[in-house]
Parts: C-alpha cells; structure tokens; sequence
C-alpha cells in the first residue's frame, strides 16, 4: 500500500506537464435529444445526458413542517417539495401551476433498533415490537392510503421487478408464524427476554418499570403518524414508548455511532438502492454502523458470496438464503416500501423530467431550466429543516439531503440510464473493458484467482475549477482515502500516514463506503489518464459498483489532511470538478448554493450555439475564470486568469461527420485567442474554410500557478449556413459484461438530465 502510494506520487508530477502536451482529444460523447427545450414536463426516455442548464440551484433547509413546505410551493416561493399528505398531493394535482405525481421508489422505510444495549438486542424484543404493527394500518393510515407507500415486513419488494428473483419464500412464511401481527404474541416475546418480567399487567426490566423511547426526525409527517401508532399499540398491552422528536442529524449520529445504546427505537429510510440487490443488500447489512450495531457472521457470508458470484443465478441463491436469515433475525424491521410523491412549481421552468421508477425522487430537477434560455436563473429546492445535513463533507456525510449539494459538485466514472438501471453511460470514464484473470500474483502480494482487472481511460478534459486536470491519480486516491476495499490497517498518501484501523474504531470513516467493494484488492495507475481496477471477483455487480460505487475526489485537497480531521469540518474544502460549483452556505447552515460549472467536461456545447454566415468570421470570447476554496467564506471564490495561452478548437458535430477535431488542409483547425486582459479572450474564426454545419468550440486555457501547470476548458457552438437536421452518433466501445449506452450527438440541443452516482443514502 506505500509503495503503491509512493509511484503515484511520482506520477501525479507528470500529470501537469503531460497536459500541456496532449492533443486537446475531447471524449465527451454529449447527448441531445430533438424537442421543443420549452416542455414544462417530459418523461424519462427523452433524456440527454448532458449539464447543467440552470445557473444555480439552492438547497434550503429553512421551512420547518412539509405542510408549510407545500404551502410555499402554492405560492411559487420554492420550486420543489416532498409531498406527505394526500390532502396536499390532492390539491397539487388541481392547481394549473403545479405538477404532482407518484414514482415506485428503490427505498424502504424501517425500525432500527440500538444492539448496544442488551434489552432491544434481544431478537423476542423486536419479535413483540413486529406483532404490533398491523401493515394495513400502515398502508392506509400512515402512508395514506398507499400514496406515499405500501405498508410490508419484508427485505425484498416484489413490486420492483429486479429484487422478485431474490426473495425467499420462507421468509414470508416465518413472518406470518412468529413475526405477523398478534398481540397475543407480542407479549409471549416480551416474557421470554432474560430481566423483563410482568407483574399484574405491568412491565418491568430489572427490576424497574419499562419505559421504552422512540426517535423519529421533526416535521417528518408520516414518521410522526407511525410514533404515534407504536406509541398507541404498545399502550394496548401495557408497554410504554415515549416519541421523542429530534432532527435527522441527531438521529443518524446516535444510529451509527458505536457502542450503539444512545436510543431504544429509532426510524429512517434507505433510498438509491439500485438493481442489484446482492450489492446494496451486502453495503447495508454486514456494516454494524448501519444497522445499530447489528451483526451476523452467517449473513455476512451469505451477502458476501452472493456480491462475489460470478452469475445473476448463483447470486439470487445466496440472496435468497441471506433474505430468509434477515426476517429470522430483524436486524431491522422494514416498515414500508416506498413511493416518491414530488410536487415541483411550473411557471417559468421547463424541462423537468418525470421518472416512472426512481432511485429517490419521481422527478429530475437538477438540469431544470428557465423556460426559452439556459444557465440562468436559481432553482430552490426545499426539504424541511429537520433534513438538514450536519455536514456537507465527502468524507463523513451519510445522507440523501447532504449528497444532493455534493452530487452536483462531484464528477462519477460514469452514471446509469433511467430506462435501464444497469446501462452504463460515460461520464469521467470515455471507455473501460474488463479482463478475467484465472489466477495471477498482483505486485503487492495479493493472488488473484478466478478474478478479474477493470481498465478505466478517463476524458482528458476534465478539470477541478482551480484548473487541475482531474486524473486516474484522484481516482486511485478516492479509492483508498475512502478504503472503499475495507482493507484497514495504514496508508501513505504523498507523506500522510493514515491509520484507518484506528478510524474505523473511533468510528471517523465514511461508513457509506468503507469496505462497500472489498472485492478491490489492488489498483494500479498506469497513465494520467488510464486506472486498473484489480478486483478478486469478476460478476457483473462487481463492475458495475467499481465504476459507480463512488464520486471521485480531489487528492490535491485531501492528501494532506488526516481523514480524522476531515470527519470533523461542518464544510469540507469543496473544490469542485462537477456540473457545479459550491458557492457557499448560508442562514446558518439551512441554504446551500451550487452555481453552474462553465468548465464541466459534459456541458452541452449547443446551448450556445450562434449562426454564423459563411465566409464570414466569428469571434469567439473565452472568459477564463478558475475557482478557488476560501475558508474564511467557505465557499469557491472566482479568480480572472490573464496570464493564460487560450488555443481554440473545433470539432464535427452532425452532418454524418464523426466527433473529432475539424481540419483544415490536413492539419488541425486551431486559433491563439488575443489576451484582451482581466481574463477575457478573443479567437477570430474564419469560416471560409469551414463547409456548412455545426461546430463545437473547445477553448483549452492553459497557464502557470505557483510553478505548476494549470488548465480549463470552456465550450461553444457555431452554426455556419444551413442547419442540418439529422443525427449522428459517436460510440464509446467499452468492452464489458455490462450494457453500455453509446451516447450519441444531434445537432438540436435540448433537454438534460443529471443521473447520480448510485450510492445508498440514508433518508
């Protein structure tokens, strides 16, 4: 592990002057899709993947009931609300400027209870807890009627048609004999807990009057519903449960926060689950920290085989067995499986895109944009302020709500289509291919056997917003700094001793991802812009979740800094190499702000695209701004850069042409842009040589920062003549087990859509 760390650091001082020499090689592969860019709503199969498209976009954590979140959506004071109440969703779906809608959701609500503490440890005590749940009730009362979900007991939905294959049979037959709902039941499980006794109906442990709480996050509607409920049934056999409200952060501190014994009950939710179910079910329930301290060797085993198996077949078999052993053992109780019930404001916008199944939300508001322009405006995005993050922070942010403000901030290898949750499309990563490996020693000692090495080329384009090229170097970092492999022990990134055994046990690691894919065994930097992934494993969930298991993260920022530290800062240094860039926090920590990031390698060049009339010469304006973390304001701070060398490229788009540089008398077209000062420059295009059809404009900004090479890269479009109307695909070959989508390009930009990295969120 250091040496491994000690070669990269070699190469990461390559990496600024290779850049100075590549060919500017653009492997954006953007897609566009023919319509009118002024639709208020559009569905998911008319996606492009490319953005952003709206100038910025603000979280806030400031409107405290959902009640009074939809009130302010009515009134067009926030654009995006979580529906709770089916009088609200009601209302919604008759008012002219709002849409409502419903999406089947890859998420489940639960009970989780402390395993720190021997009473609620015990499984007869989450047995009598389940004997009084009554799912109906659930279906109808809490969650509405079944608008906002369907009450069930069990790990695996059968209304999401991926998880039919894995569920167990057995297990609904063991709910239905011990865990169905019975009150009866429920206090012959009381009486068989060691130290509980019942004395003339009334409950004592050790001796003392039983007296049980349960947590549930504020101005959470349905939570509240379902506290009152337990509260209510607990009451029909004599046993106490106080609902105690708190917020979201509190809650999740004192769920997965070793020795596990600051609660009795608590209540949460799983959302971005994804397809495989063998993978994200192996994420949640061999990690202790996610299940309140939970832990099962035979379930591990279980969840590990399955995540390792080299067939879908063999790994539903394990998934099956290890779903029979959770209804068994209750790590939790699933309450319900939910649906995203979503109420965005209308006017003025255009573009949202409504998802029929959905990872989180039924809509798809990040790439929104003002109705007839593009890279203007603010979208508020609201969730109550018991959501509120306790820390926007790579390293040690858990939930949904946080890694909405870092998603936007944080490029992925790739991402995942909408209409096919296990089509990969590039987005870092142009290509990769996956090589079997029958048995081979890696250089760090490890043997490989019936394995496999992912290779990843990555886009030479990207770039943080300071101007340094995003690399294969912070991919290998990210790996690591997170121990996504789960190896412990230490690490040496560039002179920083990390004691991840120590972390873990003072519970300072993203638990999130720590050990997520311990398949990883070793990895290897061959190039700037190419990684090899060697995985112990070779099965299609393996692949998919090392390329989309993770952001990657800047190790110029973080491989100075003991992680421990980092775990402990409200706002990390975000310094930002995604579609946006961070722009600070504000009214005490309840309003996120992310602006859009002109350099992002995936913008749609044709959102700026002007006509230009043949022969005559366009003059193209680079305003080379990088970004730069400022503690005092915690946010990115705009710096003009004037001492830049500019070099203006075309490319082909359209026209049957391939996606590749334009050229002119066999050399490649290329202008030097005037410095006209204070970061602002010039290139004079003549279009006289140029035949009628569309051009990207790709301006590489290249200078010098403290001695060290910096870039960025900003975009535009010509239209020289009559614009074609046909379309015309560049392919991305990526050899793998995995279907890829070849993202492709047409000449009529419209709608975007930025899909998040599947990573599981605790909401």
């Amino acid at each position: 592990m250091q040496s491994k760390s000690k070669v990269l650091s070699v190469l990461l001082v390559g990496i600024m002057l290779f850049s100075m020499i590549i060919d500017v090689g653009i492997s954006t592969n953007a897609a566009y899709v023919s319509a009118t860019a002024n639709e208020p709503v559009i569905n998911w199969y008319q996606v492009s993947y490319t953005c952003p498209w709206v100038g910025s976009i603000e979280y806030i954590f400031s409107i405290s009931t959902h009640t009074a979140e939809f009130s302010a959506l009515q009134k067009g004071q926030i654009d995006f609300a979580t529906i709770t109440h089916q009088s609200d969703f009601e209302t919604g779906q008759k008012d002219s400027n709002l849409w409502v809608n419903t999406s089947v959701q890859e998420s489940f609500g639960l009970l989780a209870f402390a395993f720190g503490n021997p009473l609620t440890a015990n499984v007869n005590f989450r047995y009598a807890i389940s004997n009084l749940l009554n799912y109906q009730v659930i279906t109808d009362k809490i969650n509405d009627d079944g608008l906002l979900g369907i009450g069930t007991p069990y790990y695996l939905f059968p209304g999401i048609p991926f998880y039919k294959p894995f569920i167990s049979e057995n297990a609904s037959l063991w709910y239905q004999k011990y865990e169905s709902y019975n009150l009866s039941m429920a206090v012959y499980h009381l009486e068989q807990i060691p130290n509980v006794t019942h004395v003339n109906g009334q409950w004592y442990y050790q001796g003392k009057p039983l007296k049980l709480t349960f947590t549930y996050p504020s101005g959470d509607t349905p939570a509240e519903k379902l506290a009152t409920y337990l509260q209510d049934q607990a009451a029909s056999i004599n046993l106490t449960i106080v609902p105690v409200q708190t917020t979201f952060a509190q809650l999740i501190e004192a769920a997965t926060t070793p020795p596990y014994n600051a609660f009795n009950i608590t209540t949460f939710g799983w959302v971005n689950l994804g397809p495989f179910a063998e993978s994200w079910m192996q994420g949640i329930y061999t990690s202790p920290s996610n299940t309140g301290g939970f832990s099962n060797s035979t379930i591990d085993t279980l969840l590990d085989k399955a995540s390792l198996a080299p067939s879908l077949t063999q790994a539903e078999v394990y998934v099956r067995e290890a779903d029979f052993y959770l209804q068994q053992q209750l790590p939790y109780i699933i309450t319900s499986w939910s649906n995203a019930v979503d109420g965005i404001y209308l006017p003025g916008w255009a573009d949202y895109i409504y998802l029929n199944v959905t990872s989180e939300y039924a809509y798809s508001i990040i790439n929104v944009h003002p109705r007839g322009s593009f890279l203007n405006g603010t979208f508020i995005y609201s969730s109550v302020s018991s959501s509120a993050p306790r820390h926007i922070n790579p390293y040690a942010s858990a939930s949904v709500y946080a890694f909405n403000v870092l998603g936007d901030i944080y490029p992925g290898l790739v991402s995942y289509e909408y209409a096919n949750q296990t089509a990969l499309l590039p987005l870092l990563a142009k290509s990769w291919n996956l090589q079997l490996i029958p048995k081979e020693t890696l250089p760090n000692g490890d043997l490989i056997v019936n394995g496999s090495v992912l290779t990843v080329n990555l886009v030479h384009n990207a770039t943080w917003d300071n101007g340094v090229p995003v690399t294969a170097y912070d991919v290998n970092f990210t790996i690591w700094w997170l121990d996504i492999p789960g190896m412990m022990g230490t690490n040496t990134f560039d002179g920083l001793h990390v004691n991840y055994t120590a972390l873990y046990n003072n519970g300072e690691i993203s638990t999130d991802y720590f050990g997520s894919q311990p398949y990883i065994v070793w990895t290897q930097v061959t190039s700037p812009y190419q990684i090899k992934i060697y995985m112990n494993a070779s099965s299609y969930a393996d692949e998919f979740d090392a390329l989309d298991g993770y952001y990657v993260y800047p190790a110029f920022v973080f491989n100075t800094t003991n992680p421990a530290t980092v775990y402990t800062e409200k706002i990390a240094d975000l310094q930002s190499g995604g579609p946006y860039y961070f722009a600070g926090a504000f009214n005490n920590y309840q309003e996120y702000l992310v602006k859009a990031n002109l350099h992002y390698a995936r913008i749609d060049p044709l959102i700026f695209l002007q006509n230009v009339t043949p022969g005559k010469t366009y003059t193209f304006t680079d305003n080379v701004t990088a970004y730069v973390w400022d503690n005092s304001t915690l946010s990115n701070m705009p710096v003009q850069i004037s001492n830049a060398t500019v070099y203006v490229y075309l490319k082909y788009l359209g026209d049957g042409m391939p996606y590749e540089n334009v050229t002119v008398n066999g050399k490649p077209f290329m202008v030097i842009a005037k410095n006209d000062g204070n970061g602002i420059y010039t290139a004079n295009i003549n279009t006289s040589s140029l035949k009628p059809g569309v051009y990207e404009i790709v301006a590489k900004a290249v200078w010098n920062a403290g001695g060290a090479s910096r870039e960025l890269f900003n975009f535009g479009s010509i239209a020289v003549g009559a614009v074609p109307t046909t379309t015309t695909t560049s392919t991305t070959t990526t050899p793998s087990s995995l279907p890829v989508v070849d993202i492709g390009i047409a000449v009529v930009a419209i709608v975007i859509i930025a899909a998040a990295v599947v990573l599981l969120r605790r909401r």
